[in-house]
């Protein structure tokens, strides 16, 4: 197997006001046909020769990628390539792309977690672009020119703004031959220098509260986190394991298992460019008490900065993040996902010592990172519970 992907630095961080989800429309585009290639046929080559295709687009990237059987992986470096400079933007396309984008906005609007995530992350920054919505917000998804698309998909689309990963079982001097005669010779673009947001540290917790018919309430936590950038990235992945990963931590053990508020309980922390959030997710039993789930999170916080988290507890908390490690590179597509996200996100060096950093992890470690970034003043509280749809 080979995989093949593309990364372009570019995503709904480098949108304004206006122009929001431009870079997840962009997408969308670049399976609607070239200067080479006719819609559908870039599909079409993939199905015929047994590979897959996709795209994501996310706050700081956009990524595309192929896998193929060995013997017939190169047309996705043709297509790449030809993409990367000669995609086509048909007006009619554009319209229908739209109209399916608009219907995948109200589709997680529609959602109560879509609705209320929507909702946590608009709030959650003051100034930093994190706050616009990858899928973009309904006003501008539905004014964005195609003449935008085209002035933006010039900017940011080009050898010199993208990383090429490939993986697998490959010819390494004939593949990069290849790359040379295919990518070589395309014209570099001079992205828009990005200006550094300094998001100010906000001293007041910020409420949310919303309803929308459902039989499941819910509560939505989000907290600043640190970059991949930082070291106390490592930290809060350890912290994020104590607090939701399986049956025995410390969430689910005391929202699920012992008071038997919840029947879900759960946290996210993913790497970013720049400092982004920590979220922690709980579903309620419908006669449950918002405001008595809530005070059991902020009790478990509390409790994280205050005592000393066990070694053994620890222990199992950095073992369960190695694990989760060496997954991330079972199949050639998860080693390109990996390689690529870390050299996008400027930090390709992260998994040479991704183990002795999250060994080196102590106890106290936590205590400071839970007082650095989960305290309750700190706090983005959203809940949603059955009731009118709110406008």
């Amino acid at each position: 197997m080979v995989s093949s992907m593309v990364w372009y630095r570019v995503g709904s961080r480098f949108e304004k006001p206006g122009i929001t989800g431009i870079s997840h429309f962009l997408e969308h585009m670049m399976f609607k046909g070239t200067s080479r290639y006719q819609k559908g046929e870039i599909d079409h080559i993939t199905a015929c020769q047994g590979g897959s295709n996709n795209a994501f687009t996310s706050h700081d990237y956009t990524a595309y990628y192929f896998t193929f059987a060995s013997d017939r992986w190169q047309s996705a470096l043709e297509i790449e390539a030809d993409r990367m400079m000669n995609n086509r933007f048909d007006p009619e396309e554009v319209e229908l792309e739209r109209q399916v984008i608009i219907e995948e906005l109200k589709t997680d609007l529609d959602t109560p977690w879509g609705a209320l995530h929507h909702r946590v992350e608009e709030k959650s920054f003051s100034q930093h672009p994190y706050r616009f919505p990858i899928i973009g917000n309904y006003q501008d998804v539905v004014s964005i020119s195609q003449e935008q698309i085209i002035d933006y998909y010039r900017q940011f689309y080009s050898p010199n703004n993208a990383t090429l990963v490939l993986i697998g079982d490959l010819d390494v001097e004939g593949t990069l031959v290849q790359v040379e005669q295919l990518f070589a010779d395309l014209p570099s673009s001079i992205p828009p220098r990005e200006n550094p947001f300094r998001e100010p540290r906000r001293e007041r917790q910020v409420r949310i509260q919303m309803t929308m018919p459902t039989q499941t309430p819910r509560i939505l936590l989000a907290f600043p986190a640190p970059s991949v950038h930082q070291t106390e990235h490592f930290a809060l992945r350890v912290l994020d394991a104590i607090l939701s990963e399986g049956k025995l931590s410390r969430l689910y053990r005391r929202l699920v298992d012992q008071e038997r508020v919840a029947s879900v309980a759960s946290t996210e922390y993913t790497e970013s460019f720049d400092p982004y959030l920590f979220f922690i997710a709980a579903e309620l039993h419908k006669e449950a008490d918002l405001e008595k789930a809530e005070s059991m999170i902020f009790e478990e916080l509390a409790r994280l900065t205050r005592d000393p988290v066990s070694r053994s507890e620890l222990a199992k908390a950095k073992n369960q993040c190695l694990v989760h490690f060496y997954s991330d590179f079972e199949t050639t597509l998860d080693q390109a996902i990996q390689i690529g996200l870390l050299e996008t996100l400027d930090r390709p060096r992260y998994w040479d010592d991704f183990s002795q950093r999250l060994m080196a992890v102590e106890a106290e470690d936590l205590q400071r990172v839970a007082a650095q970034s989960c305290s309750p003043e700190q706090a983005i509280v959203g809940t949603l519970c059955d009731g009118p749809r709110e406008i």
